[in-house]
């Protein structure tokens, strides 16, 4: 039997593989699998809930040219030492010195999976020069794959002339659905645990809690919307974080003192907060793909989402959810009121949320389209 090809995985931080939970496994069906990331508790994790091997670079989510050259040096020995088959760039910063280390080096395959545009929503020297390291990035990728269509077309007409490669209908790890399953729970018992009664229509948001999430105008929407409604709630889950975009002041005080909003912080397992839901609101400025409209979704959960690459391949009007221009309060505001009165709209459209998702987007299949491409790139 002829020994596995070393196939590195690679990310800026260790808690960006859990959009790759699974995926990893199947992928040891034909590769030998590493990951590589900055090292931390996720990375361990990692290493252990997929058995792989795990290799320790730190890296600075932010441009710092001296920590950049040290990781840089970093890949290029490990490279050298191991010498991977394939490098497979996740994220902006760990694909930009993970793929130019393996040109150094020559590596056989350098995959630059796109999962967004770091530099929509920012301007000036920042965009351009975030830009320039895109197409870098691209440049020392032999292949390049997009998370949506959307992506794919934006990164063509401003980041590189390459072919860039979608797999199936989009998504980087698919959903799923036995685990992400409404009938393993019963909501009222979930809603009892955070103090939601039945009456309450509750709006909700997982991710993390930063100014491109479109938080403060969720936020500000709510609080509106509150003030005439005293039967709604706005439940959150995540984080807050301060380094590259905190929220509004005003923001974080009316998340802190307004009994109607719910914040759970970070919850490993986001399946009963999902089903705490009624409405899960998205308003993100930017997205590749919008992972957990589908996490929503296939909880049978309706979905408010910004209008903006990825999301707009997932949300269909009407049918799983509704759709608004990013940075719109007054849009967001109006769309979750409707939602609001027109309760049994919103209840007719949570089977089809289940369905859309399932024909879709089905980790098994998207698992084994994935593993098909990537052997084809070897035979290529």
């Amino acid at each position: 039997m002829p020994e596995k090809k070393k196939f590195f995985v690679v990310t800026t931080i260790p808690l960006s593989f859990i959009f790759f939970k699974g995926l990893l496994t199947h992928l040891k069906k034909e590769f030998d699998v590493h990951i590589v990331s900055s090292p931390g508790e996720k990375l361990e994790d990692a290493q252990k809930n997929d058995n792989v091997i795990a290799h320790k670079i730190t890296m600075a989510r932010e441009i710092s040219l001296f920590k950049d050259f040290k990781a840089l040096f970093a890949f290029i020995v490990l490279f050298l030492k191991e010498k991977p088959y394939i490098v497979h760039g996740n994220t902006p910063k760990g694909s930009f010195l993970s793929l130019i280390a393996a040109k150094i080096t020559r590596r056989p395959i350098r995959i630059y999976f796109l999962h967004g545009l770091r530099y929509e929503g920012t301007f000036g020297f920042k965009r351009n020069l975030l830009i320039f390291m895109e197409k870098i990035t691209c440049f020392c990728a032999t292949d390049i794959y997009a998370v949506s269509n959307g992506v794919k077309k934006t990164a063509k007409k401003e980041l590189t002339k390459k072919n860039i490669t979608v797999i199936g209908d989009g998504s980087p790890n698919g959903i799923n659905l036995t685990h992400f399953d409404p009938d393993l729970f019963k909501a009222q018992e979930e809603r009892n645990k955070i103090s939601i009664h039945s009456d309450d229509f509750v709006f909700g948001f997982v991710g993390r809690f930063v100014g491109d999430k479109g938080i403060n105008e969720l936020v500000k929407s709510f609080a509106e919307i509150a003030i005439t409604y005293p039967q709604v709630k706005l439940l959150l889950v995540g984080v807050f974080e301060n380094e590259l975009d905190p929220l509004e002041q005003e923001t974080v005080a009316e998340i802190e003192r307004n009994p109607m909003i719910i914040n759970v912080g970070f919850q490993k397992d986001v399946r009963p907060f999902l089903m705490c839901m009624d409405i899960f609101v998205f308003p993100s400025y930017r997205e590749g793909f919008g992972l957990t409209l589908i996490e929503a979704n296939a909880m049978r959960i309706p979905v408010i989402s910004s209008e903006i690459t990825g999301c707009d391949e997932i949300v269909v009007e009407g049918k799983n959810g509704f759709l608004v221009p990013p940075k719109d309060q007054q849009r967001l505001k109006d769309t979750m009121l409707f939602c609001l009165a027109n309760k049994s709209i919103i209840q007719s459209m949570k089977n089809q949320s289940r369905e859309i998702v399932a024909q879709k987007f089905d980790q098994v299949i998207v698992w084994e389209n994935t593993l098909i491409s990537y052997n084809e790139l070897i035979k290529k």
